[in-house]
């Protein structure tokens, strides 16, 4: 084969490859970026509900042995905000979603002779420890561990949805703020559900998220209660600054425990994201 061939056959080659990298770029005016991935990113947020930022990382795992199978985990590292309005700190150490993600829908159970059990949705777990609640009252709420066994009947191998639900266990601690002493204990062993809503866009553009626990608490002070918490957040991204993101952000929170409801308009600066949101799955 000659070289003007060869040449021809690379040409031919690197036409029909996929560029991922080509579809999240504009062309007008110069190349920039047009699509984002919010789940890679260095983000400040600042609104109503006050002033914070967070580092959010997420990533897949795949198996040589198992091509089917895939484990996608989105992580929060080191979330703060402070209020704006009011004397008040909110601290989450890390959160995160571990879901395992199979084409087929099964999971294999290794008791004796190992046996496939198939199933109609994706299974995971929701983990949160290391959170503070911080406010101008006598005690500060210290979350230790939050952990629910979720199923996702979204099913996707991607991260633009999860539409799931599961038992949900929990343990907070109140501290008393002048003399740092354990004023109660709140414990749900399992004796509380979570049901999560996540959406986004191909681009990342557009993403909402809608979080909903209820249940039974055990409190040392009062013993058992019911209690119910829920969030909702919608962000849309509306202008990028040379390539980093700006988004319009809109949520709401409330808690049963204190009756507080809270709404948020905001603004969340990306200081460092990827831009293309399916390098990750590759």
């Amino acid at each position: 084969m000659g070289t003007t061939q060869t040449t021809l056959v690379i040409a031919l080659l690197a036409a029909a490859a996929p560029a991922h990298a080509d579809s999240c770029t504009g062309e007008r005016g110069g190349k920039f970026a047009a699509c984002f991935d919010p789940g890679n990113r260095l983000s400040i947020t600042a609104g109503t509900a006050g002033v914070g930022g967070a580092i959010e990382l997420r990533h897949v795992i795949h198996f040589d042995d198992e091509p089917d199978l895939v484990w996608k985990l989105d992580h929060t590292l080191l979330a703060v905000n402070h209020g704006a309005w009011a004397d008040r700190l909110s601290f989450t150490l890390y959160r995160a979603h571990y879901m395992r993600h199979s084409r087929d829908g099964h999971i294999v159970i290794p008791l004796g002779e190992p046996k496939k059990v198939f199933m109609h949705s994706d299974i995971g777990a929701y983990v949160e420890s290391g959170t503070i609640e911080w406010r101008d009252q006598p005690t500060t709420r210290l979350g230790v561990v939050r952990v629910a066994g979720l199923v996702d009947f979204a099913r996707k191998k991607d991260f633009s949805a999860r539409v799931a639900f599961g038992p949900l266990a929990r343990w907070d601690v109140d501290l008393m703020q002048d003399t740092h002493s354990v004023r109660a204990h709140f414990v749900a062993p399992f004796t509380a559900g979570m049901a999560n809503l996540h959406l986004e866009s191909d681009d990342g553009r557009t993403l909402g998220d809608v979080r909903f626990e209820a249940g039974a608490i055990w409190r040392s002070d009062a013993g058992w209660g019911p209690e119910i918490r829920g969030e909702a957040s919608v962000e849309r991204i509306v202008l990028a600054i040379n390539d980093r993101p700006i988004s319009l952000l809109l949520g709401a929170r409330y808690e049963s425990e204190t009756h507080e409801a809270i709404g948020q308009v905001g603004a969340r600066i990306v200081l460092l994201q990827r831009r293309d949101p399916r390098v990750s799955l590759e």
